[in-house]
């Protein structure tokens, strides 16, 4: 399941309502749509010609199958939705993300910048899919939506530390010097989204059900945290010095026994 899919379905939860037949098909729609265009970004194609076929997607301007299907699955989506500026808007805001995102590639961006590509690409993946959502002018869920898809964003980025590297793309969290920063960043943007859950009317939205879950779910990144500071204790190697060691010390398998076991006793201690 793609993780903003996951993020819709919490904030289903919140609003004390499951997720309708309707927005499935939308959540569907889009989880089809995004990484076909998240490909033409990574194969170098016409941005100009793809922006185009995001604003004004008709079949007959598309140019190969790829983009027909691309096309198909965001006509879906848009005759699904009753108002659909809302969702261009973030779409177009998405893409200009993605455009900056291609500058990862070299030397010039600052960590911050970096940091900044990240909230945006993820924030506004995760506000698209808040859209499809029945609620979707409640601006209490527009802005938590965005929270959590930047949240998102920033554990791949945490997650992928080394392939990144090895693909030559920078991030904040390669390159991050050390364990601690990774820890301090994750955690401000982690606090953000629980205080902002809390400031909500209880009586209106299901904020403790919200908080259990989304507090299992953000324990991951600090099973992996855990084990990249270990690595760097033993080591002495930050997060930007991952490709001097082994690409399996800093991949994270949530599969293992003792990793499951590790994920249960850190969630226990947080609810």
């Amino acid at each position: 399941m793609h993780a903003n899919h996951f993020f819709g379905e919490l904030l289903c939860l919140l609003r004390g309502k499951v997720i309708q037949k309707e927005e499935r098909r939308r959540f569907a729609n889009l989880s089809s749509c995004a990484p076909i265009f998240d490909d033409f970004f990574e194969h170098n194609s016409d941005l100009n010609h793809i922006h185009q076929l995001l604003v004004n997607p008709k079949e007959e301007n598309a140019q190969n199958d790829e983009e027909k299907m691309a096309v198909h699955f965001l006509n879906n989506i848009l005759e699904s939705l009753i108002k659909k500026g809302p969702f261009i808007e973030a779409a177009n805001n998405l893409f200009t993300a993605q455009t900056d995102s291609k500058k990862q590639q070299g030397l010039s961006l600052t960590n911050k910048e970096l940091l900044d590509i990240s909230i945006r690409k993820g924030g506004y993946s995760g506000l698209m899919y808040t859209l499809l959502l029945h609620n979707s002018t409640d601006n209490n869920m527009l802005e938590i939506g965005y929270l959590l898809g930047s949240f998102g964003q920033l554990m791949d980025d945490i997650f992928d530390v080394y392939d990144d590297s090895i693909d030559g793309i920078r991030t904040f969290a390669n390159q991050s010097e050390s364990v601690t920063d990774l820890n301090k960043t994750i955690g401000v943007y982690e606090h953000e989204i629980i205080q902002r859950i809390q400031d909500l009317d209880p009586s209106k939205y299901q904020t403790h059900h919200f908080l259990n879950v989304f507090s299992i779910f953000a324990t991951t990144i600090q099973l992996a945290l855990s084990q990249y500071k270990k690595l760097e204790k033993e080591t002495g190697l930050g997060p930007n010095q991952c490709l001097s060691s082994d690409r399996k010390k800093w991949i994270v398998d949530m599969e293992t026994k003792q990793n499951i076991w590790r994920l249960f006793s850190l969630s226990l201690k947080k609810l």
